[in-house]
């Protein structure tokens, strides 16, 4: 699962979020990596992977292209796809765990609509930190 953060949120709605979340890395490239000392400040030591660093990028680009296959993973569709972080009635973020099988449902509710198919890429029709 993962946790999209928006580098343009405020610092201190980024350290929450990385507080609450727990994440066992995080994602980002060299030109963001400002934006999130939030991690250090929230007390927590987080492996950084710079996806466009010399290093992580040289690692990543060794990994497969492939999809695993998800039984052999033990993965199913009640498994945590990711957690979204609304505003939340209190004035802190609060996250949403959204399972594989809600995302599913999403796109068969709105087939009819929106007729995906195996070529969109749909995160491109909204911030990639808002859920759709």
């Amino acid at each position: 699962a993962y946790v999209p953060l928006d580098p343009s949120y405020p610092q201190e709605r980024l350290a929450y979020m990385l507080q609450d979340s727990m994440p066992v890395a995080l994602l980002t490239q060299t030109g963001m990596q400002e934006r999130l000392p939030a991690a250090a400040e929230a007390g927590l030591t987080i492996p950084v992977l710079l996806l466009d660093g010399e290093e992580d990028g040289a690692a990543m680009a060794r990994q497969t292209s492939h999809n695993p296959d998800p039984a052999q993973l033990g993965l199913t569709a009640r498994h945590l796809a990711y957690v979204i972080y609304t505003s939340g009635s209190t004035g802190m973020p609060k996250g949403v765990m959204v399972q594989h099988e809600n995302v599913l449902r999403l796109f068969a509710a709105t087939q009819d609509r929106f007729h995906f198919n195996v070529n969109d890429v749909w995160t491109l029709f909204h911030s990639f930190a808002f859920d759709f």
